[in-house]
């Protein structure tokens, strides 16, 4: 019997659909190209809110479908700064779900599998239970509500995140590439930074992104908030990620790869300065002293002086630049004009801090919920200017002691590469040497500030701390690899 065929095969010429296909994959790129630069060409031209959204999730789509999940967590890396408004939440949040929900799918298709936080499950779980209790005490009001909804939904989409970088990152090549994209964020940051310093005021794209100042008179004495609107949590993430930089820079092989590096730490300590911060810098200073005694082994007499005075030479020429010839004010004069209340307290913070404690007070054990209604920013609703004051006040000890368990565990996680050397160690090891000074950073300059309080910096929170979970697995793994006992 003969075989049935559609028509249109009966009347191609035998070889000729694969000169078509070969023709369709040579020219297909040029058109790509082209609808590429069109499109990039009229959003320079004239910027659309949506259009930019839509591109922005159908290449979040195609990493998900062509790629892996990874590929779109280091996307998520790159733009969670910059977040747009969605109904239910921003942007960050929901791709964050969305790349969660993927990966779950892939789990459920055996195709993956998930892992449970370790050690951090317990801290993590106690919090985010004090977190739900603490709403027994809210008292609803418009702007309360709005707060405490946004605060509570970036949380749970900032552990997610911390869930995804313990599951996506599990070797040593990942952990690399991770890094490298977070110091590519970074240079996006202080690229926004300066940005913001040059063009104070200018929107880039109508109801997305602009820069946080409008221009004045007199422009001077500004302190830059970078895409966070907030020049003390810009300053914590500059101070925190200069050692991670200064990490990469003296592990780099190639020079072109270390001169990038080198510029990347001259412009976020540049731009630390920028934000007037004294806080943040105190921090800093208090960790490049604890890195240097950690590292002793590693330096002789003659690489502590040079360091020291290099050190010294760059800060004070940075500084002064800033003072003199930007928008921003001087740091040296902040801290030469700071008071202590009481022999402890910065002037600053006395009237916060005496406000949190008293409000504190009220409810203990629970705290107050997130709902607070700081329009009321002069009155006892006035931030506390401390995490963890922030924290007693909104979940009460019961929170406060299950976060400080967290940092424990945090601690305690990343000083087994305490020994190793930043230079002759491996990659994971010293990095996590470095993550540990990071972190000291952020334990101390959360003394006065609070890092819950901002939508987007609780996820870099989160997975700097999914970082220190993920490397320290990785030793781990290296360790038991090459037979010998894992701790």
């Amino acid at each position: 019997m003969r075989e049935l065929k559609p028509i249109f095969m009966e009347r191609v010429e035998p070889g000729r659909w694969p000169v078509l296909r070969s023709l369709f994959d040579r020219i297909r790129p040029i058109f790509f190209t082209l609808a590429v630069g069109l499109i990039a060409g009229w959003q320079i031209y004239n910027p659309s809110k949506r259009v930019i959204e839509a591109i922005v999730g159908l290449v979040l789509v195609f990493l998900l479908w062509q790629y892996s999940t990874l590929s779109a967590l280091w996307m998520l890396l790159l733009i969670y700064p910059f977040p747009f408004a969605i109904a239910v939440g921003t942007s960050t949040l929901i791709f964050t779900v969305i790349i969660f929900i993927i990966y779950l799918i892939r789990v459920s298709a055996g195709l993956d599998k998930i892992h449970a936080a370790g050690s951090f499950n317990l801290p993590i779980i106690l919090f985010s239970i004090a977190l739900i209790i603490s709403f027994y005490n809210f008292k609803p009001s418009p702007y309360a509500s709005r707060y405490a909804f946004s605060l509570a939904t970036n949380y749970f989409g900032s552990i997610i995140l911390f869930l995804m970088v313990i599951n996506f990152i599990d070797d040593e090549a990942k952990l690399r590439k991770t890094v490298k994209v977070a110091m590519t964020t970074l240079g996006l940051i202080v690229f926004f930074t300066l940005y913001e310093m040059l063009f104070p005021g200018k929107v880039l794209v109508p109801g997305w992104l602009a820069t946080h100042h409008r221009e004045q008179l007199i422009m001077k004495g500004i302190r830059l908030a970078g895409p966070f609107r907030d020049f003390e949590l810009l300053a914590e993430f500059f101070a925190m990620n200069i050692p991670i930089v200064f990490y990469m820079f003296i592990r780099s092989k190639r020079l072109a790869t270390r001169s990038l590096y080198a510029l990347l730490l001259v412009g976020t300590l540049f731009m630390l300065f920028a934000t007037v911060t004294r806080g943040a810098f105190i921090s800093l200073t208090i960790a490049v002293i604890y890195m240097a005694f950690l590292c002793r082994k590693d330096l002789s007499f003659v690489r502590i002086v040079s360091i020291t005075a290099t050190i010294i030479l760059v800060v004070v020429v940075l500084e002064g630049f800033v003072a003199r010839y930007t928008i921003s004010g001087s740091m040296f004069q902040r801290l030469s004009q700071t008071t202590l209340e009481r022999g402890v307290i910065p002037d600053t913070r006395i009237l916060s801090w005496g406000y949190a404690v008293e409000r504190a007070m009220e409810h203990p054990i629970i705290g107050h919920s997130p709902g607070w209604d700081f329009s009321k920013k002069l009155e006892r609703e006035m931030y506390p200017h401390s995490g963890y004051l922030f924290i007693l006040n909104i979940t009460g000890f019961f929170g406060l002691l299950s976060f400080i368990y967290l940092l424990f565990r945090l601690v305690k996680t990343s000083m087994i590469s305490i020994k190793e050397s930043l230079i002759h160690s491996s990659f994971p090891a010293g990095l996590l040497k470095i993550l540990h000074v990071s972190l000291t950073i952020f334990i101390i300059d959360q003394i006065k500030i609070e890092y819950l309080r901002n939508d987007i910096y609780g996820y870099f929170v989160l997975f700097f701390f999914g970082l220190i979970a993920a490397t320290n697995v990785i030793i781990r793994k290296q360790k038991g690899e090459q037979g010998s006992p894992v701790p």
